[in-house]
């Protein structure tokens, strides 16, 4: 059984850094390419800043994390706080991911009113999904590991 919920851990802090990293590698990639697509303005400050957001976010969560691997390594963390760092993580992530649906919907109006913006709204709705992907996998490895319960997150 130990194997096992070892295994749920290392899915669950997995999960976690590649959802961060995912959130990194689309939030930079956002911030060079906005800048050079039509867009509005304002809606392109906001989407800057919403995107700057989320690269915080994710260094924050990556630097949560190697602390949390790091006090496990030396058994300083209880099973019952790691579950729920790893489930603060998630929020964090889905908090800096979720103020770009406010973006993304101004987007598709204006794409829907001048195909110019097409390009903008497309950049911005992948980026999002491969986002929202990322934290799916994050939110469902951490449930799994709060099921499993304790033995999960002393490893």
């Amino acid at each position: 059984m130990k194997r096992s919920s070892d295994n749920v851990l290392r899915v669950a802090l997995a999960a976690v850094r590649d959802c961060a990293d995912t959130m990194e590698t689309q939030a930079v990639s956002l911030l060079e390419a906005l800048p050079t697509v039509p867009m509005d303005d304002e809606l392109r400050t906001r989407a800057l800043e919403l995107n700057a957001g989320l690269k915080d976010a994710s260094s924050r969560v990556t630097f949560e994390l190697a602390l949390l691997q790091a006090e496990m390594g030396e058994g300083k963390a209880e099973a019952a706080s790691a579950v729920q760092r790893l489930a603060g993580m998630d929020a964090v992530m889905m908090g800096a991911v979720a103020a770009m649906a406010d973006v993304v919907d101004e987007l598709e109006k204006a794409a829907e009113l001048d195909e110019v913006y097409e390009r903008s709204f497309v950049l911005v709705i992948e980026a999002t999904a491969a986002m929202l992907q990322g934290l799916e996998k994050a939110k469902a490895a951490t449930q799994a590991l709060a099921v499993a319960g304790p033995a999960a997150a002393r490893a």
